[in-house]
C-alpha cells in the first residue's frame, strides 16, 4: 500500500504534468463512484448523489451558470463512465507525451487549463445565443469531461509538430493532423460534444501560435502554480556554519572588552535570533559576543 501511495506522490514530486493531470482525472472519477456508492446507503442518496454531480458538470444557461463559476474547471477533470474516462485519458497521454517532451510540462499545463476555459466559455456563449431561437437550439444545457482540455492539448500537438506521425492501431502510419482532424469531424455527431471540441481545438492551436509570437497566455497559470507549489514545499532550514570562523578569529574581529564563560552555552532561541540578523544584515553586522555565541553553538555536540 505505501509503495501504491508513493507512486501516485512521486510524480507530483518531480513535475511530470501529463502523469498528474490523468492522476487527477482518475481520482475524480473513483472519489465520485465512491460517494455514489457511500451515498446509495441513505434514503435520499440519488438526490444527494446528484446534488454533488451537479456542482461538477458545467451548466450552459447564463442565469445558472454565475451562480456556479467553478465548474468552468471542475467540469475538465470529471467524467460520465469508464469508457469516457479511458478514451479521453489515452488520447490525452499520446499527445500530451508530445507537448511534453516539446515544450515542457508548464506549457502542458497551460494548455489543459486554457482549452477547458476557452471552450467552456465558448460552449455557454454559444448555448445561450442560440437560446433566442428555441427552434434552433438542440444542444445540452451541460457538459462534463475533459474531451475540451484534450483537444486542446492534441491541436497544441498539430500547431507544433504537422508532420508527426502515429502508428494508428499499431498497424497505419498516419500524420497526427490527419487524425486530429478526424476526431474532431467525427464528434459532431453530437452537436453539443463538437461544439465543445471545437472550443478547444481553437484554443490549444491559438496558444501555440502566440506563444511563437513570443506572447503566453498561461503566464498567470505559471504564477499561480509556483504560488500553490511553494505552499507544499518545505523551506530550507539555516544551518549554522560548521568550523568556518575559530573562536580565536572571531575574538579578533571585536573589541577585547566582552568574553563568555567558558562553559557558556547559548540556547536555541539565542541561535535563532543571531540567524535572523545575519540573514537581514549579513554576518559582519554582529557583535563580537554575538559571534562568539554563533561559534560556541556550531561546536555542541547533541
Amino acid at each position: 500500500m505505501a509503495s501504491l501511495i508513493d507512486d501516485i506522490k512521486n510524480p507530483f514530486r518531480k513535475g511530470n504534468t501529463l502523469v498528474q493531470l490523468m492522476l487527477i482525472n482518475v481520482g475524480v472519477f473513483l472519489s465520485l463512484i465512491l460517494l455514489g456508492f457511500i451515498f446509495s446507503f441513505t434514503p435520499k442518496g440519488e438526490i444527494i448523489n446528484k446534488a454533488i454531480t451537479d456542482n461538477f458538470e458545467l451548466i450552459a444557461p447564463v442565469r445558472q451558470f454565475i451562480w456556479k463559476p467553478w465548474t468552468l474547471i471542475t467540469y475538465a477533470f470529471t467524467h460520465y463512465g469508464f469508457l469516457h474516462l479511458l478514451f479521453n485519458m489515452l488520447t490525452l497521454f499520446w499527445f500530451g507525451t508530445l507537448v511534453q517532451e516539446f515544450i515542457g510540462s508548464r506549457k502542458l499545463l497551460n494548455i489543459y487549463i486554457i482549452g477547458g476555459l476557452v471552450s467552456g466559455l465558448v460552449y455557454v456563449a454559444i448555448y445561450n445565443l442560440l437560446a433566442l431561437s428555441p427552434q434552433l437550439n438542440n444542444i445540452s444545457p451541460t457538459i462534463l469531461g475533459a474531451s475540451a482540455a484534450v483537444y486542446a492539448v492534441m491541436f497544441a500537438a498539430v500547431a507544433l509538430l504537422p508532420e508527426y506521425e502515429f502508428y494508428l492501431f499499431g498497424i497505419i502510419l498516419i500524420k497526427i493532423r490527419y487524425i486530429a482532424w478526424f476526431f474532431l469531424i467525427l464528434s459532431f455527431i453530437v452537436p453539443s460534444s463538437g461544439i465543445s471540441h471545437l472550443g478547444g481545438a481553437l484554443a490549444g492551436y491559438s496558444y501555440i501560435y502566440l506563444l511563437r509570437k513570443g506572447v503566453d497566455l498561461g503566464s498567470p497559470i505559471e504564477s499561480m502554480a509556483d504560488w500553490w507549489g511553494s505552499l507544499w514545499r518545505p523551506k530550507p532550514q539555516m544551518k549554522i556554519p560548521q568550523r568556518k570562523y575559530s573562536e580565536s578569529t572571531v575574538a579578533s574581529k571585536g573589541s577585547n572588552n566582552a568574553s563568555l564563560d567558558p562553559n557558556y552555552f547559548p540556547d536555541q532561541d539565542e541561535v535563532d535570533a543571531i540567524l535572523d540578523k545575519i540573514g537581514k544584515s549579513g554576518y559582519e553586522s554582529l557583535t563580537k559576543e554575538e559571534k562568539q555565541k554563533l561559534y560556541r553553538a556550531s561546536q555542541k555536540k547533541d
